[in-house]
């Protein structure tokens, strides 16, 4: 039978209940009715698109049993429930410096009802999954990722998407959202000992309660943070306790509870502080914060850049006056676990989410995947890795192309590049080929079946699997990088003197650019903020 919704503005489910049913046993049901919608709608006159109307009526249809809604939209929804319009053209037309200067009112959600409604789909366990396959720029990322940030589902953005080229991503992001390890149903609660107490917490869920923390759906793929509070005198060298208790259903059905305890040393030694510090977990926060921040839509980027210098600035100048008092104010002294801290807030300051030249939809994309990445995701975010390829096949002549080992990595700088070598960078989300111009031709026969480096598809999506030692090897390293990730990881190829190598280069953190200074500009930056603090 066809039921029709025909009220976008208020959508509502056709039925009370059975509109889910097991698959296995309606497999050739439902493989019938996905083969006829596309005949069925194709003569039909298009009007205003109502996804988030679409998603409301998957909520209410799920409603007595839970589950997941994936909605796939191909543009912005400018009709109906949560209708949409352009706010980034409508923000005042100011150079970059002013721009900083303004509140980013665009990263809020434009409607109230995409907070309702993913808070209602969270108190039914019911998780939002968006795929955004639109070609035209502008979707409004902002308003569209607050249903699974705060549902605990997952966002998924394709810009610019071409079928032929986003086709493979979309395919192995679809797969993986089915197959990775995951639960259902979750509720987590942190508890800390005496002297400590839990202040925040930060990721993709829902907080109906003061102390628990609502996860419809919880996968490999996201971490939550958790702030802690000091509240009373520790005791000097014992051991201050954390732990986490999460109760979560199996996708199998299994209802189980999971604990995590982690007991951590008591010190008032400065020195034994810094000896442990995590710089990954450093940077992990600073991403967090700054994203939430922004995401309030009430902060500038001159605000959150302010608040990570103070950060890092504060760090160091603590270890600089009570761990390394003895030498000269004059020189910077850095904490070993913490000596690229300054190069890793200058990368945030370049980031998508801290340009002041950065789209507004990227912008929102990269801070709604900042506030929901685990660790090892969101460094490569500021700085990613950049990988010689050139050479790849005499590395691994001796030991086959399996990887890791993983060959060394370069500055993110262009002085690092040479024109007769191959690169890959990678920042956890995408990979860029960069090819120079002078790379030998037997090199670009074996690597990409072409003879000059000007017959290279610019932007293809893949490389070409030849039947040669280059091809073989790179592949398999992309491969690798790809199973690090747990994701496609979309790759395009570029090469020197492309338009779209600005893209590129604005990756290379450590060179000057519209985006800041360079690495060395604003090392000496910091150093004098650090000796002004002694003045």
């Amino acid at each position: 039978r066809l039921l029709a919704v025909p009220a976008g503005g208020e959508p509502y489910s056709p039925l009370p209940a059975g509109m889910a049913v097991p698959l296995e046993r309606n497999r050739e049901a439902i493989d019938a009715v996905l083969k006829q919608i596309p005949e069925m709608f194709a003569n039909n006159r298009h009007g205003a698109p109502v996804g988030t109307a679409a998603v409301k009526a998957c909520v209410e249809a799920l409603k007595p049993v839970g589950g997941r809604v994936l909605a796939f939209m191909g543009t912005q929804p400018t009709g109906g429930l949560g209708k949409l319009s352009n706010r980034a053209a409508q923000a005042p037309n100011v150079g970059a410096k002013e721009a900083e200067k303004e509140p980013l009112r665009y990263l809020a959600p434009a409607d109230k009802i995409y907070t309702k409604l993913a808070t209602e789909a969270a108190e039914y366990q019911v998780a939002i999954d968006v795929f955004l396959l639109a070609p035209a720029q502008y979707v409004d990322v902002a308003s569209l990722g607050t249903l699974p940030r705060i549902s605990g589902g997952t966002l998924y953005r394709y810009p610019g998407f071409n079928t032929q080229l986003d086709f493979a991503q979309l395919h192995n992001d679809l797969r993986w959202n089915v197959q990775r390890p995951q639960g259902l149903e979750a509720v987590m609660r942190v508890r800390a000992s005496n002297g400590l107490g839990v202040a925040d917490y930060g990721g993709f869920y829902c907080k109906r309660t003061p102390t628990d923390v609502d996860l419809p759906a919880l996968d490999c793929d996201k971490a939550i943070a958790c702030n802690l509070r000091y509240e009373e005198r520790l005791n000097d060298g014992g051991e201050a306790y954390v732990q986490c208790a999460l109760l979560y259903t199996t996708v199998r059905g299994e209802r189980r509870i999971r604990v995590h305890t982690m007991a951590m040393p008591i010190t008032s030694v400065l020195g034994n502080v810094f000896r442990a510090a995590d710089l990954e977990a450093q940077t992990c926060d600073m991403i967090r914060k700054v994203s939430a921040r922004l995401l309030g839509g009430s902060a500038s980027i001159q605000n959150v850049k302010d608040q990570t210098i103070t950060t890092t600035v504060n760090t160091l100048y603590a270890y600089r006056k009570f761990c390394a008092s003895n030498n000269s104010t004059g020189q910077l002294i850095l904490p070993e676990g913490l000596k690229v801290l300054p190069l890793y807030c200058l990368g945030l300051h370049k980031s998508p989410g801290m340009r002041a030249d950065a789209h507004a939809d990227d912008r929102a994309a990269w801070l709604l995947n900042g506030l929901c990445s685990p660790v090892k995701m969101c460094v490569p975010s500021v700085y990613p890795r950049n990988f010689p390829v050139h050479s790849l096949v005499d590395e691994c002549a001796a030991e086959g192309t399996e990887f890791p080992p993983l060959p060394p990595v370069t500055w993110l700088s262009a002085e690092k590049l040479e024109q007769d070598g191959i690169y890959v960078l990678e920042d956890a989300r995408e990979m860029l080929v960069w090819v120079g111009r002078q790379v030998p031709d037997a090199v670009l026969r074996e690597t990409f079946g072409v003879d000059h480096v000007d017959h290279i598809q610019s932007n293809a999506a893949a490389l070409k699997q030849l039947d040669t030692p280059r091809s073989k090897s790179l592949n398999a390293f992309v491969n690798c990088m790809r199973r690090m990730r747990s994701g496609y990881l979309r790759t395009r190829i570029l090469r020197r003197g492309d338009p779209a190598e600005a893209h590129f280069y604005a990756k290379l953190t450590e060179d000057r650019n519209i985006a800041g200074m360079s690495y060395v500009d604003f090392l000496c930056h910091v150093h004098r903020l650090i000796q002004n603090k002694f003045q």
